[in-house]
Formats: structure tokens, C-alpha cells, sequence
């Protein structure tokens, strides 16, 4: 008998498909998946180092600092982080070097900033209802001899602290009476100052030496608390935690590697270091900058900037920490990576809708918007 190839080879095929398709079995599973992310970033005005970041409070109105243009922007932003106006006003000379930027508890709306070339720390009302307006200097303080380039400013009574990242000092000095004040001698760079919530202390992270001092207001006395080379190197972040958590740094590392590590500083000066380990991505982490969430009495969470600013194979990240009830133990690890990398990530700012971080050389602000 004749087989009629051309009607047998349709036939054949198909018998093949069907067999191919019957042994491979396909289960429809649960489409699980993490929310939808809103991250922009806002062009600035174009500047060397683009900053510090806050928000003036109860408005929409965020600052920021360019440094090397001596340069403060003023912008309001909506419920998403975009930035809807934006206006740029040079504080002294472009040389002036406008540095921190600190909100002020004594004059409400009103603002610290440091100018680290001119050795001024300034009082600012930085007029909120409008970008296009100029803002009011209200007080001028020259930091005493012999510091040199204030960095921090922080308010606390009728007290500045600041950072003196060029002599390496740390600055104390009643803003009311600028002849009452004391410089603290410390090591090359101090950063950033908290005062510690439980034991009332100050303590400055020193970047370029591994180590962190803390200051004795009532003895004027000094202590260094060097960083164990287990833990890393490079504390830079550092701030105060809720009452009873202590004070919270970051580890940024070294120029080839970062460890992914933050520190809680308690009472008694005891350290407990956290490391990241959900993703490779997190564990090398160049940690600059953190922050709490507004929530975070009830949702244990802090943020991080993790930052390629000395390390140029390091990614420009925004860490979200989330911890166990008691600040001992970490829960879980989101990790947004900014559109534009080797940006120099720099500073962050929480707000309840709202993540921002400075992207320090590439002029931008980045929004990441949490709800």
C-alpha cells in the first residue's frame, strides 16, 4: 500500500508536539510579588558637590546644600517627591563653602547652616512661602580660633555643636553668647555629632581614624572608642536612636570595599554591630548615611545610603532595615538602587511619604516615594 507522505507528515508532526507537550508539566503558581516602586530622580542646578537635605518643618519646602559653589536651593516638592518649583541663592562668596544644614527647636522654621571656608555658622529664615525670595540672615557666629571649617551644626538648648572638619576639632558654643564656648581636640576627620539619648554625652564619628570620641560637657573630658578592624572602618553616619536605643553609625569602608555594617553605640560605651547579609548586593555595602523612619517606635525601621564616594566600584543604594521589637536583631533588607550610579550617593532625608537621597556629584535629588 501507498502511504501519501504529503497527508503523513501534518499527522506525524502533530503527534510529535502533542507527546513533547504532555511530558512537561506546567503549575500555575501564586504571583506573589513586592509593591510597585515610585523612584525618581529631580535634576538640580549644576554643581561640584551637591550636599545636605532637609525639610523645613510643616511645609513642603525641602534645602539643599551645593558646596562648591557656596549655593543653598530652596524647593517645594509634592506628595510624591517631585520637585514642582526650585530656587538657588549663593550664601557670602562662591568660595564660602556652605556646608550643614541643621533645623532649628529654639526659632521654629528657622535654620542653621555652616559656611566651612568663611568659619561662620549662620542663622537663616529661609522665607518657605516662596523660592523666588531671598533668605534672611539672622545671626552670624565665627567660630573661635583655632578651629577651622565647621561641617555639622546641630542645636541642642541654647548650644551649637559643630564639627571642625579642617582643624579636626569639635566646636561647643552658646549661640546667645558666642564668648561661652570650648573646642574639643579630637581626631582627623570628625563628621557628624549626637548627643547620646540615655547617658546625655556627645559623640563625633572620625572618618579618617577608625575611631569615635566622646565628650564630657560637664568635665570637658575626652575618650577615644576605636572601631575593631572586624567590624570595618570609616565611621561617618552617625545619629541618636530612640530613647533607650542609644546612638546608630554607619561603616563606609575603604576605597576597595564596603562591609555592609552599621554600630549601636549603648550607655556604657559598649558597641553591637549589625551586618547586612540578605544579598550580595548588601553585604560589601559602602554605608555613608542613615536615617529613622518616622514610624519607627512602632515599625523598627532605619534607612541607609550605602554610596560609591571613595569607592568606585561600590553602588548607590537606599536600604530599608527593618529590626525585632527590641533593636537587637534584623528582620528583613529592601534594597532601591538609584537610576544613576557612581553618583557619590550623600545624604538622606525620611519624610512620611518619602525617601530623598543627594547624589553629590551628578546634581540630582533622588525621591523614592514609599507609599
Amino acid at each position: 500500500m501507498r502511504v501519501n507522505k504529503r497527508l503523513l507528515s501534518p499527522l506525524f508532526s502533530l503527534l510529535c508536539i502533542q507527546s513533547i507537550a504532555t511530558a512537561l508539566p506546567i503549575t500555575q503558581l501564586p504571583a506573589s510579588r513586592a509593591a510597585s516602586r515610585y523612584v525618581i530622580e529631580n535634576p538640580l542646578p549644576p554643581a561640584v558637590q551637591t550636599h545636605e537635605v532637609i525639610r523645613v518643618t510643616d511645609t513642603n519646602v525641602i534645602l539643599i546644600s551645593q558646596m562648591s559653589n557656596s549655593v543653598l536651593l530652596k524647593a517645594t516638592v509634592d506628595d510624591r517627591g517631585v520637585i514642582t518649583d526650585i530656587g538657588a541663592f549663593q550664601l557670602g562668596q562662591n568660595t564660602s563653602a556652605l556646608h550643614g544644614l541643621a533645623l532649628s527647636q529654639r526659632y521654629p522654621g528657622k535654620v542653621w547652616v555652616t559656611l566651612q571656608k568663611d568659619n561662620k555658622l549662620v542663622l537663616l529664615d529661609p522665607i518657605v512661602n516662596s523660592t523666588s525670595k531671598s533668605p534672611e540672615v539672622l545671626k552670624e557666629i565665627d567660630v573661635p580660633a583655632p578651629g577651622l571649617g565647621p561641617h555639622y551644626v546641630g542645636e541642642y538648648g541654647d548650644e551649637l555643636w559643630s564639627t571642625l572638619q579642617d582643624s579636626s576639632d569639635v566646636l561647643r558654643i552658646n549661640y546667645n553668647d558666642p564668648s561661652n564656648y570650648t573646642i574639643y581636640t579630637g581626631l582627623p576627620r570628625p563628621i557628624f555629632i549626637a548627643q547620646h539619648p540615655d547617658n546625655g554625652k556627645f559623640y563625633t564619628g572620625e572618618d579618617n581614624s577608625a575611631s569615635i570620641m566622646k565628650i564630657d560637657p560637664a568635665t570637658n573630658t575626652t575618650t577615644q572608642l576605636p572601631i575593631p578592624d572586624t567590624a570595618g572602618m570609616t565611621p561617618v553616619g552617625l545619629i541618636a536612636g530612640p530613647p533607650g536605643r542609644g546612638i546608630w553609625f554607619t561603616l563606609l569602608g575603604n576605597s576597595t570595599q564596603g562591609t555592609g555594617t552599621i554600630g549601636n553605640l549603648h550607655a556604657d560605651d559598649t558597641i553591637t554591630f549589625h551586618k547586612l547579609s540578605s544579598s550580595p548586593l548588601s553585604e560589601k555595602a559602602a554605608l555613608l548615611h542613615l536615617a529613622f523612619d518616622p514610624e519607627a517606635d512602632t515599625n523598627y525601621t532605619l534607612w541607609l545610603l550605602a554610596s560609591s564616594i571613595i569607592n568606585s566600584s561600590a553602588l548607590d543604594m537606599i536600604i530599608k532595615v527593618t529590626f525585632d521589637a527590641e533593636w537587637t536583631k534584623i528582620v528583613s533588607e529592601d534594597i532601591v538602587v538609584t537610576p544613576t550610579q557612581l553618583n557619590k550617593a550623600h545624604r538622606i532625608l525620611i519624610t512620611s511619604t518619602n525617601v530623598f537621597a543627594t547624589e553629590l556629584a551628578s546634581s540630582k535629588l533622588v525621591s523614592y516615594y514609599t507609599l
